[in-house]
């Protein structure tokens, strides 16, 4: 049985490429809650905090150990960045291996999708959890307007962006 659907590996090779630079940002950016104080901005990622008052901005590395949310949210969303990178070349290479091995790679392709589906759809479901949680105890002390940041709107993107490459990975015959 030859290749049947080039066009859709390489189309679900570019979705994957984009989930994966959605995710490594999302990961990589101190973007994940955003709270102003006044004329202060203060951005907590998932590895940094940074700080913006006036024009003088600092960063600083958070512990590696934080609460459980965080970890996880680290964690899942690092799992993801590496098991893309897997799919998308795993992918690419059903179109050069010989026939014996296709359905076994293709299966494989399907499995490590699904598994990126599920790990950023954890991933980013504690992530916005976390966020919930700061926006929750900042509007309780009434001290700043906390708000969702850019990292975790990101991260939502990846997560539609993420079962729509799912799918798409389905089609490959």
């Amino acid at each position: 049985m030859a290749f049947e659907s080039p066009k859709i590996a390489l189309f679900t090779c570019g979705m994957l490429v984009i989930v994966s630079g959605l995710y490594i940002t999302a990961n990589a950016l101190p973007m994940w809650v955003t709270k102003s104080v006044e004329s202060d901005t203060v951005t907590v990622g998932l590895w940094k905090l940074c700080v913006k008052h006036e024009d003088i901005s600092k960063c600083d590395s958070l512990p590696l150990s934080m609460d459980g949310k965080i970890m996880a949210t680290r964690a899942f969303i690092t799992i993801c960045c590496i098991l893309f990178s897997l799919s998308v070349i795993l992918i690419l290479s059903i179109m050069l291996v010989n026939e014996n091995l296709k359905m076994y790679m293709s299966l494989i392709a399907h499995v490590l999708v699904v598994s990126n589906v599920i790990s950023g759809t954890i991933g980013v479901g504690v992530g916005i959890s976390m966020v919930e949680d700061v926006i929750k105890i900042v509007d309780a002390h009434k001290i700043a307007d906390a708000r969702m940041g850019l990292s975790c709107i990101l991260a939502i993107i990846a997560v539609a962006l993420n079962l729509a490459s799912a799918f798409m990975t389905g089609l490959i015959k």
